[in-house]
């Protein structure tokens, strides 16, 4: 007697093999909230740096001697099945960043956040609002 189990097993790996989850995320989220911890006028550059966690994704020089540190952040989150020749996907994602100015002597002159973004959502179905 042949066992139900065994075209079981054999068709759900092609079944789960259709899945897609990723992640990705550019640095820690909660460096929007560590960007706190920093005074404008007290904190030097070097310190910076290790305040939020992460290296400036851009520094840009600017014409009167001071600087200007990007450090970008953000989550996207993917979702979706594939099965043989139809792929369904639904991505939601978020980027910002935090600007900070530097004077030429080295110190923070000045921190600017981005609002703070909620908690990105996994949507499994790729069409419209949820």
């Amino acid at each position: 007697m042949k066992s139900p189990l065994l075209p079981l097993l054999l068709v759900l790996p092609i079944l789960l093999g259709g899945c897609i989850w990723n992640r990705t995320r550019v640095n820690d989220p909660t460096i929007r909230d560590r960007a706190a911890a920093v005074v404008p006028g007290k904190t030097t550059a070097a310190e910076l740096s290790r305040i939020l966690g992460a290296m400036p994704g851009a520094t840009v020089p600017l014409s009167d001697g001071r600087t200007l540190c990007s450090f970008g952040y953000g989550d996207a989150k993917t979702e979706g099945l594939s099965l043989l020749i139809v792929t369904l996907t639904r991505t939601n994602s978020y980027f910002s960043a935090i600007y900070a100015v530097i004077g030429a002597d080295g110190v923070v002159e000045s921190i600017h956040t981005s609002p703070k973004e909620e908690e990105l959502p996994w949507e499994f179905w790729p069409f419209g609002a949820e």
